[in-house]
């Protein structure tokens, strides 16, 4: 698997500089930006889109959880019990998600992928309902691998990682035409 993945890293980037040598940078930098870039820049494209979908999603996540959920013990005088912040922080989550789901939909279908495998409406379902999917596994699996033991930090990461694979494969193949 790792070696097929070095051969389709190789094979773009070699893809890229030849287009490069025909067209000269400006024509390339456009043609990369474009839904016709290698799988490989257009998974950079996609991470970079994610990177700012999460950024969406954790300030919307802070603004929520320091006014209509409190959800930080500093907030309130004597602190939050326990419940109240898990709950707080839960509906914080739910409210922040399809924000800024409904956001990475959108500069998906402008700068990633191709629209036209399914209707507009069962493209969006099905976007959505991937998302919310690895959305609700990552929210279940981050305690179970850290009661097994695993650094908190390690396994965010592991299931960020994870998510954003799985989400590119399952747009890339099942939700958008390419």
């Amino acid at each position: 698997m790792l070696l097929r993945l070095q051969k389709g890293l190789r094979t773009d980037l070699g893809r890229a500089w030849s287009y490069f040598r025909l067209h000269g940078i400006r024509e390339t930098l456009a043609w990369l930006k474009s839904r016709e870039a290698p799988v490989t820049f257009q998974f950079l494209k996609y991470a970079v889109l994610g990177v700012f979908t999460t950024l969406i999603q954790l300030g919307l996540f802070t603004w929520l959880s320091h006014t209509w959920f409190p959800a930080h013990d500093y907030l309130v005088d004597g602190g939050i019990p326990d419940l109240i912040k898990e709950k707080n922080a839960v509906f914080s989550n739910l409210l922040a998600f399809p924000v800024a789901a409904i956001f990475n939909y959108a500069a998906n279908l402008i700068f990633v992928f191709t629209p036209g495998r399914h209707s507009r409406r069962r493209e969006f379902g099905l976007f959505m309902g991937i998302s919310f999917a690895t959305f609700a596994a990552g929210l279940l699996s981050g305690p179970l691998l850290i009661s097994r033991g695993l650094d908190p930090w390690i396994a965010q990461a592991a299931l960020v990682f994870t998510s954003a694979l799985l989400n590119f494969v399952c747009r890339k193949f099942i939700v958008f035409l390419r």
